[in-house]
């Protein structure tokens, strides 16, 4: 009788935990309303310039396209298809790695994303064309806006793909972009974590546990709301917002994201902060990491806009070396395809985005050093990499 006694108390608590845990979750889903995805809306054509009605924002995310959404991106230059599958990128369904195929992701902004650009005349797409015949699949993730903190809160969706290989395209804006997503990180609502994952857990199911989550969250900061915390509250100077003002003077109608040079060690030491913790997330899970960085830099361009371009360069550089990342600068295709071809051939006008010649020419440059590089991330992590 002894002995039935501790199975019997085990019973009634599993018993008991069971209704608690039914009765939370019949209360959560009668009382609570958690943000979900919305339906996709009708398929039109809009100015991406304006206000994109198929893009969602929300934490952890920050923003992305609705799952599912169909539309037209237009400007008198061009007209562009997009359609999103339902991890919410621009392009086909993801599924499930081959056993034999080895997946290589890149991950970027409207650049990546292929802005002005039919999907197929993509670098990425391009690069996984040539990339086959070596058993690689190449997913193109990226997304107009993204950034190097918007990369850090897409770590979740980037990992369910299952990559054994990463690479990051940096660009001039990014820096500019991770200040502004600092400052309205906080106030945005939350979407459950796994809406836009591969594949969802068991407990992702349960209205409970997502509430529970979400009130987690709202109290205590992961590491990385810790790190957008304190870049939040970063201030320039008066001596360093004069060097900014003067130097945007200089820009004579240019892009207002670029920085002066003489201050740029502060926003880019913020910035590196949140490539360091995404590197880092790969590393730890075996996954081989590339950065190439891009800018728009030519003979036509403005001489502060081109200083600036090479100051961020300079500094991507030394920190990937430091680090032990294959890195590769695209300064110099760009600026030599101005030299022998219009600039309207280079770039979408009045747009500033790559047309489908310079995707071909980025992805030429990146084909040959991407093959060299692609494994070759191993010798700082113990992990034994595999395609698991």
């Amino acid at each position: 009788m002894k002995g039935k006694k501790p199975l019997f108390y085990f019973l009634m608590f599993t018993v008991t935990l069971v209704l608690v845990l039914a009765i939370g979750e019949l209360l959560a889903r009668v009382f609570v309303t958690l943000q979900t995805l919305p339906a996709p809306p009708p398929v039109s054509t809009i100015d991406p310039y304006q206000a994109n009605p198929y893009i969602m924002r929300a934490r952890p995310y920050i923003h992305f396209h609705i799952p599912g959404s169909r539309y037209i991106q237009a400007r008198s230059y061009y007209q562009v298809d997009y359609e999103i599958n339902s991890m919410g990128f621009r392009g086909p369904e993801i599924f499930p790695k081959s056993p034999d195929v080895k997946r290589l992701i890149v991950i970027g902004d409207s650049i990546v994303e292929g802005h002005g650009s039919s999907f197929n005349k993509t670098f990425s797409y391009l690069l996984g064309e040539n990339l086959q015949q070596a058993r690689w699949d190449v997913l193109n993730l990226g997304v107009q806006g993204g950034s190097p903190l918007y990369y850090a809160t897409n770590l979740k969706r980037y990992l369910s793909t299952s990559p054994d290989a990463v690479l990051i395209l940096i660009f001039e804006n990014d820096i500019s972009d991770d200040r502004f997503f600092e400052q309205s990180y906080f106030t945005m609502p939350f979407i459950e974590d796994e809406a836009l994952l591969m594949s969802g857990t068991f407990l992702s199911k349960w209205r409970l546990y997502s509430l529970l989550r979400r009130g987690w969250r709202s109290f205590v900061h992961s590491s990385l709301d810790e790190i957008i915390e304190q870049n939040k509250e970063f201030t320039y100077n008066q001596e360093e917002q004069e060097a900014i003002d003067a130097f945007q003077k200089r820009l004579l109608g240019g892009s207002q994201h670029t920085i002066a040079p003489a201050v740029l060690d502060k926003p880019w030491g913020m910035t590196q902060l949140y490539l360091d913790y995404v590197v880092s997330s790969f590393r730890r899970r075996g996954i081989s990491v590339m950065i190439a960085n891009m800018a728009l830099i030519g003979p036509n361009f403005n001489e502060a806009h081109i200083q600036y371009g090479f100051a961020l360069d300079e500094r991507v550089s030394r920190w990937a070396k430091a680090e032990k990342i294959p890195f590769l600068s695209l300064l110099p295709i760009i600026s030599d395809a101005i030299k022998d071809h219009s600039q309207s051939k280079i770039m979408i006008d009045d747009d500033g985005h790559p047309t489908a010649m310079t995707h071909r020419l980025i992805e030429g440059a990146l084909q040959p050093w991407v093959v060299k590089n692609i494994d070759q991330d191993k010798s700082w992590t113990p992990f034994i990499h595999n395609s698991k």
